[in-house]
């Protein structure tokens, strides 16, 4: 059986994930170090996966064109929990199972929420900006203990983000469609409504999927909702928000700053942020520790040993 790896960075100096599948009896071909990316054409991508049973993808879009192109396609494996780029309907109807990584990333994303959370609390670029032209300058800085971090999405992620945040003494605030009451004791958080939430945070994540009920789910509406002083992190997808119009009330300093790691387009060297100095921008690197990407590895190549020993369990499969 014949297994396409088109996920950057598949084999890394951990060889783990291929080497289990070559052991098993898997006939594998590599392109994970072509740097193909979800920019890449489905009719480029049909190049790569030809003839292939199984694809272990990471964000490359999968539709109709590469499902019709390549008709030995049975299962892709994909190294991540999101799946906006993947058309479910599509996969259904040409008869190819889909399933994910799910519990691998969110530890990781959750530690780069953190980071743009401490980066703004503590302000070090200045004072070590400050340190290095020979200044002795010291300011208050806003901190995060007792601060209110909202949480829009309560997934694996967010329940990973506030794990942490909780030891850092914030109060947190979520907002699901489907709260549970158990989570308020277990996770130490409250739940409320997206207004409340808005208006009373002062750190606020966004951690939600991109659906059509989500895309562009923060505008200039719910961006004049928010405190002066808060900052908006993203790290879901980035039509989830309005860049544009985060953009402008980011130069308006009608809030604090904002956090992104997600764009409409990606790669994206021309986002409206990039003249925003309030603005820290990082290229969808929130899951990008070696440790993590280890694991995912794994775990997307233990997916299809499981997935054709029929031993898959459910929590991994989206088709």
């Amino acid at each position: 059986m014949k297994v396409v790896i088109t996920a950057r960075d598949f084999v890394t100096e951990d060889t783990r994930a291929i080497d289990l599948l070559r052991a098993q009896g898997y006939d594998v071909v590599d392109y994970s170090r072509e740097s193909i990316g979800n920019g890449i054409s489905e009719e480029a991508l049909a190049t790569y996966v030809g003839e292939a049973d199984v694809m272990i993808g990471g964000l490359e879009p999968v539709g109709q064109e590469l499902l019709a192109r390549c008709p030995n396609l049975k299962l892709l494996s994909r190294r991540s929990i999101g799946y906006d780029t993947v058309d479910i309907d599509a996969c259904k109807a040409h008869g190819v199972s889909v399933v994910r990584a799910t519990g691998m990333v969110e530890a990781a994303v959750a530690e780069h929420v953190m980071a743009y959370i401490l980066y703004f609390a503590r302000e070090l670029d200045k004072q070590n900006q400050a340190m290095h032209e020979g200044k002795w300058e010291r300011f208050l800085t806003y901190g995060a203990k007792n601060r209110v971090l909202g949480l829009v999405g309560f997934g694996g992620i967010g329940k990973e983000i506030a794990k942490r945040a909780e030891a850092f003494g914030m109060e947190i605030l979520y907002y699901c469609r489907h709260p549970k009451p158990e989570w308020e004791a277990q996770y130490h958080v409250r739940a409320c409504s997206l207004d409340e939430l808005l208006a009373q945070s002062d750190y606020i994540s966004v951690n939600v999927p991109l659906t059509e009920a989500t895309r562009h789910m923060f505008g200039r509406e719910e961006f004049a909702k928010m405190k002066k002083e808060c900052v908006f992190i993203n790290i879901a997808r980035g039509p989830v928000v309005d860049a544009e119009a985060l953009a402008q009330v980011l130069r308006d300093g009608q809030i604090r700053g904002a956090g992104v790691d997600v764009y409409d387009q990606e790669p994206c060297t021309d986002s409206p942020l990039r003249d925003c100095a309030n603005a820290v921008l990082t290229p969808h690197t929130a899951p990008y520790t070696s440790e993590n990407f280890n694991a995912l590895n794994l775990k997307a190549a233990e997916n299809v040993i499981a997935f054709y020993n029929h031993t898959l369990e459910e929590k991994y499969r989206l088709v």
